[in-house]
């Protein structure tokens, strides 16, 4: 019975002769008492264990129904083997403590420092404490680095791996001699560091003796260990002090060349911002045996000619696996590098920059035009059987151009086609020698079969790739021609201007070589194809800004062979020989002056004496007018007018 229903019905039974007329209460207590008898009976089945026979899922160890965790961990502590209480000892999160792996050594930190303290020893002095601790670490000897006391317990510091391992594993082995045990604890530390006046001028006395003043080059390798600078701790790997180190620098060595920084624990290069302006001369610099995980802290060292870098033994050196990668991205970042970890580089492949025209040498520059300007005067003419003097005795001449679908209708030059591509394999190696123009002969009388021709000289570009006076010259031209159709005979009464004419491209490759006091076309190539539809709007722009003039017949001009022109043997005698200008009418040099006198916006008269000291070579005139123009050599009175 419940203790409410006991009370309940004490007080009835006293007053059950007086309350004769309280039935409906007697009533209602009968039923809560029937209530709570029900309710306690459904309580008691529910907890009633029920008995089954089944075999069980876990072990049981008595009457006690363990989990599934709890089992293995009774399991585990009947033998307490040793990886069990490993397992025990968890490490806290966010506790100081250093984590022990399965063999019960230390893990290293990203920083290699260590901190040792040993615990309620603030009565003995440093010599007690230090004695049994090397008896205990014996034959190990050690000097603890920068050992000072701090409340009851006393600190030192130590970046040795394995010296941290043999405290961290005597545990209270240490005993002095008085019989107290030692307690030390081993975490991970490092020592702190104020940088004020004192500070600053230890560093300054240190690098002084680091600095060698003939090779300009300052060695701070492992410069926290320099015996100077005991006790204070200096490490270069803290942005702050490696900071004040190059501020050291720039004051007193700005001119230094070489820096060494080996074994400095650095994990990062901020310290360097700005070394392009401070450090300008910097050119060596040695970073082993650091911290460095990636190639992107050398970013603020992009901008020095750095010449030999040394990163071995860095993190960042691991993650390529090729080696030849990791050097491609080095040299990505410093193109300048010379030399990596100790190892000269081989030479880079250096990419000449995009230009109009190349010259390898600009002495041979005369020598070429005088060639462009003669060959193609006799090649424009009506009769080019002149040009025999020009070729070699065994030259040779190949040409080539591409399919119809790539270059339309070249009707007047395709018997010359000598694009294997385009013939069969059972003819090819008879068409490669019977399209190939072999001897002098051969070749002039092939060039003589080409169609009238007039060449644009301002659209040319000229690239000299070999010039040697005594040997060989090669150069290639690169231009538009106009091809004129019709018979070539009516040239003499009709104007090549008048005449229908196509637009085509080409690349003519010379091969000069010498003979006796001259020299002559040994080798040539062509390529024909027909001018895109961008060249020949560039060419009809130039020719509506530009007053038409026609080239120089070949009836005005000297004809004396190309070979004897080159009878020379240094091209300053080639520059001296003046050009044929004799036969030009006076119509002609006034038109030419005053073409010249609208293009430049020179006065009449400077325009012709520009016209006179080139011979009276418009094209050659404008170039050198506009080189003039832009070097700021043409007086004002050159435009007055």
């Amino acid at each position: 019975m419940s203790k409410r229903s006991g009370v309940i019905a004490h007080l009835y039974n006293n007053n059950n002769n007086n309350n004769v007329g309280r039935t409906a209460t007697h009533f209602c207590v009968q039923k809560d008492r029937d209530v709570d008898v029900e309710n306690h009976q459904r309580r008691k089945e529910r907890n009633k264990r029920s008995v089954s026979f089944k075999a069980t899922r876990f072990q049981h160890k008595g009457d006690v129904k363990l989990r599934p965790q709890d089992v293995r961990r009774w399991d585990e502590d009947e033998d307490m083997s040793s990886e069990a209480k490993e397992r025990r000892c968890v490490r806290r999160r966010g506790s100081p403590i250093l984590r022990c792996d399965k063999s019960g050594k230390l893990q290293t930190n990203s920083f290699g420092w260590y901190q040792v303290k040993i615990l309620n020893c603030h009565i003995y002095d440093k010599d007690t404490l230090m004695h049994s601790l090397l008896a205990a670490l014996s034959p190990l000897v050690f000097e603890p680095q920068y050992w000072h006391m701090e409340r009851e317990c006393a600190k030192f510091y130590t970046d040795d791996l394995e010296l941290a391992e043999r405290i961290q594993q005597l545990g209270r082995k240490v005993q002095l001699p008085d019989g107290f045990r030692l307690m030390m604890r081993v975490r991970s530390g490092i020592p702190q560091v104020t940088i004020d006046e004192e500070f600053k001028l230890r560093m300054k006395m240190v690098m002084s003796k680091r600095y060698n003043l003939q090779t300009k080059a300052i060695d701070l390798s492992r410069f926290h260990a320099d015996v100077d600078l005991k006790p204070i701790f200096c490490p270069l790997f803290r942005v702050n002090v490696m900071s004040t180190a190059l501020d050291i620098i720039c004051e007193n060595i700005p001119d230094v060349e070489a820096i060494n920084l080996n074994n400095n624990n650095l994990y990062t290069m901020d310290a360097f911002k700005g070394a392009e302006k401070r450090l300008s001369h910097l050119k060596v610099i040695h970073m082993g045996d650091n911290k460095l995980t990636s190639l992107a802290h050398l970013f603020v060292l992009r901008k020095l000619p750095i010449v030999e870098l040394v990163l071995r033994n860095n993190p960042c050196r691991s993650r390529y696996k090729d080696s030849q990668h990791f050097v491609r991205e080095v040299r990505r970042k410093f193109p300048t590098l010379l030399q990596l970890d100790e190892e000269i580089l081989p030479p880079q492949l250096n990419m000449v920059p995009a230009k109009a025209s190349y010259l390898c040498d600009s002495a041979g520059m005369e020598v070429v035009r005088q060639f462009l300007e003669q060959y193609f005067n006799i090649f424009d003419s009506g009769n080019r059987l002149p040009l025999l003097d020009a070729y070699h005795e065994q030259a040779m001449l190949s040409i080539s151009m591409p399919s119809i679908s790539q270059a339309g209708r070249l009707d007047s030059f395709w018997k010359f086609n000598r694009n294997l591509r385009r013939n069969t394999t059972a003819d090819r190696e008879f068409l490669r020698m019977r399209l190939l123009s072999s001897g002098r002969l051969a070749c002039v009388s092939t060039l003589d079969e080409w169609p009238r021709t007039l060449h644009e000289r301002h659209t040319f570009t000229v690239d000299l790739t070999v010039y040697n006076p005594q040997m060989l010259l090669v150069f290639t031209v690169t231009g538009l021609f106009k091809e004129f159709t019709g018979n070539a005979d009516s040239s003499a009464t009709t104007s090549a201007q008048q005449r229908p004419h196509e637009l085509r491209h080409f690349v003519r490759t010379f091969f000069v070589v010498q003979q006796n006091t001259g020299f002559c076309i040994r080798n040539e190539t062509v390529f024909i194809t027909s001018a895109t539809l961008e060249q020949t709007s560039k060419f009809m722009e130039t020719q509506q800004e530009q007053p038409v003039t026609e080239h120089p017949s070949i009836s005005s001009i000297n004809t004396n062979s190309i070979q004897s022109r080159f009878q020379a043997t240094n091209p300053v005698a080639v520059a001296q020989l003046p050009a044929s200008t004799a036969t030009l009418c006076d119509a002609t040099k006034m038109q030419m002056v005053q073409a010249m006198c609208g293009q430049s916006q020179m006065n009449l008269d400077w325009s012709r004496k520009c016209l006179e000291e080139t011979n009276w070579d418009f094209n050659h005139a404008a170039f050198v007018f506009d080189k003039l123009f832009k070097e700021n050599k043409i007086p004002p009175e050159a435009f007055a007018k």
